[in-house]
């Protein structure tokens, strides 16, 4: 079951929405009536959805979309407000909110918006994951190559012979060849 926090100033308003959220088949975890509160709730639940009013006392829903989504703290926040200002909007568009939508909530309009903010987190999600894999083989391509140079000066022997040194010792070693170049660089010995 999809998960979701709200956030609003107005009882009536949170109570209202987590009616509609259940009759969606969502589960709502927690309930907050300030920024500060909703951020601690998502560090403890890490929910789907947040639905976070923009105007809350001690902490508004600018400032606390801005730690959720930072942190990392769930999967999408959805603006649910009032107010369809140019400005809030646009500081919406920086903090990087995924949804937004003006008050009084329809829950014709709440389904949709919750399925298609949650599809593309996760497409965003996985297009980040296959970012930093990549990242990561561009950084063990590179440590592999200083690594085989490493060998190449020390042996005086030719890259290419470096590589398979290097590669015949990852397969006596059962250590991938990164793993291995990592140790070559960290302490300079290849004999």
């Amino acid at each position: 079951m999809k998960t979701v926090v709200i956030a609003d100033d107005e009882p009536v308003t949170r109570r209202d929405v987590a009616g509609m959220l259940d009759e969606l088949n969502f589960s709502v975890v927690g309930q907050a009536c300030d920024g500060f509160d909703v951020v601690e709730i998502c560090r403890a639940k890490h929910p789907d959805v947040v639905l976070l009013d923009v105007k809350m006392p001690v902490f508004d829903g600018l400032w606390a979309a801005d730690k959720i989504v930072h942190e990392d703290l769930a999967g999408a926040v959805v603006f649910l407000t009032a107010f369809g200002d140019r400005e809030i909007i646009e500081q919406a568009k920086t903090i990087n909110v995924t949804g937004y939508l003006l008050k009084p909530i329809d829950q014709r309009a709440l389904l949709p918006v919750l399925e298609l903010v949650m599809a593309q987190c996760a497409r965003y999600r996985n297009c980040l994951a296959e970012s930093r894999k990549a990242q990561k083989k561009l950084e063990e391509s590179k440590q592999i190559a200083r690594a085989q140079a490493v060998i190449s000066k020390e042996l005086n022997i030719s890259e290419s012979e470096a590589y398979q040194k290097l590669r015949h010792l990852s397969m006596d070693k059962r250590q991938s060849m990164a793993d291995l170049a990592r140790a070559i660089l960290g302490s300079g010995n290849v004999r």
